[in-house]
């Protein structure tokens, strides 16, 4: 399967830092908040005394949305909260998305196709917002 299809990918002249900032505030007006934020950099630094390019993974979540979710199948928090990856490579600042469609596509709840659909459109649009 390609990564392309599976992602949902924008370039940003922000730090990772910034970025991640402004995605927090971005996702604010749609209802979506940052649960939680992994400094993978930061854990490999500290486990394995290596430097490597600042990585962060955001989990964000609309709690209306996923409280539906869980009322349909409990299994759907296999895949929750969203990831969205903040991350340097080479000299580039990325943001990413693994697109909830695609990762609904996995448990085969056809029925939750649509509402999946809503949330991807707004976290593409959050993350429109900090490319710009």
């Amino acid at each position: 399967m390609n990564t392309k299809q599976l992602t949902y990918t924008k370039q940003t002249t922000k730090t990772v830092p910034q970025a991640a900032e402004a995605l927090t505030e971005a996702l604010k007006p749609k209802n979506f908040g940052v649960l939680n934020t992994v400094n993978v950099s930061k854990i490999i630094k500290e486990k394995l005394g290596k430097t490597v390019d600042e990585y962060l993974i955001m989990e964000v979540c609309n709690s209306k949305d996923a409280d539906y979710a869980l009322s349909k199948h409990k299994e759907i928090g296999l895949m929750l909260p969203c990831k969205i990856i903040v991350y340097k490579d080479k000299d580039k600042t990325l943001v990413s998305l693994y697109r909830p469609t695609e990762a609904l596509k996995t448990l085969g709840f056809t029925d939750l196709d649509a509402l999946a659909q809503e949330v991807e459109d707004k976290l593409e649009q959050a993350i429109d917002l900090v490319a710009t």
